[in-house]
């Protein structure tokens, strides 16, 4: 049997949507820590720079960032289209193993020169059970990042460069196994918020650099930013429950491993 326009419509328009419209848009506020709003929100400060892919350095920054004191309430509670994110499941703003800080993004601040930026300049942005993963992504500018949907529910995410109140990009999707690639998030240098008005708990970060040096912290708080020339380098800390980004000069001997270990007092 085939479906007239007007039935495809209807049963689009019926499923659930994390976009800014719709009658539950006044009641989808945020919960928690998290902070609803046009966009800006986020500032890292991060520049366009005149990048020169030269030589390979054998250098090497690492180390681990930990967690000051306690993490406070960071638990956002799941309280809209239970049936699709999980009745009873909590979003978690901070994540750390033994006191140690997963998800901080870790870069060389104003480098211009060293390893070949990387071939493979494409990253997916998973939305699962209404949530994004990775929390927190870096890639290069130039990268496509594709939009990849395990739910069987509309989803409207928006992109907002840091400072901006219009996003830079708006991909919707409509059921599981859909993919949107995008190659606007990552056009320009900054720290790309990504957000959701019906769903404030969904949120990512995408930060976008002109060079290769950064890293995101593991679970248990480790990173490693290989490739480095000798010298010495201001490298900078961010998590999302920070209000700037924390920042260390370390020293990089030729082949050696400049240490870091750093301890972030989240509010």
């Amino acid at each position: 049997m085939k479906l007239t326009l007007l039935t495809i419509f209807a049963l689009l328009s019926s499923l659930p949507a994390c976009t800014e419209d719709g009658a539950d848009a006044a009641t989808a506020r945020p919960h928690g820590r998290i902070v609803d709003s046009s966009g800006g929100t986020v500032a890292l400060g991060i520049k366009k720079l005149a990048y020169r892919p030269s030589a390979a350095g054998a250098g090497a920054v690492a180390g681990v960032v930990r967690l000051q004191g306690e993490a406070g309430d960071s638990i956002v509670p799941v309280t809209k289209d239970a049936r699709f994110c999980g009745d009873s499941a909590n979003v978690h703003e901070v994540l750390a193993e033994n006191g140690n800080l997963a998800n901080a993004l870790v870069w060389v601040d104003g480098i211009t020169g060293g390893k070949p930026l990387p071939e493979m300049r494409r990253e997916t942005l998973t939305i699962d059970k209404c949530r994004f993963e990775p929390r927190v992504t870096a890639v290069v500018t130039g990268s496509t990042i594709n939009v990849f949907s395990r739910d069987r529910v509309a989803h409207g995410p928006k992109f907002y460069r840091e400072g901006a109140t219009e996003p830079v990009a708006e991909i919707h999707t409509v059921d599981a196994g859909q993919v949107v690639p995008s190659e606007k998030i990552a056009a320009a240098p900054g720290i790309v918020e990504v957000r959701c008005a019906e769903h404030p708990f969904a949120r990512a970060y995408i930060a976008v650099f002109d060079h290769p040096y950064y890293a995101i912290t593991e679970g248990d708080g480790t990173f490693k930013i290989d490739g480095l020339p000798p010298g010495t380098y201001t490298v900078k800390v961010w998590h999302e429950r920070l209000a700037k980004p924390i920042e260390q000069s370390v020293v990089v001997s030729a082949g050696g491993v400049g240490k870091l270990d750093v301890q972030v007092a989240l509010k």
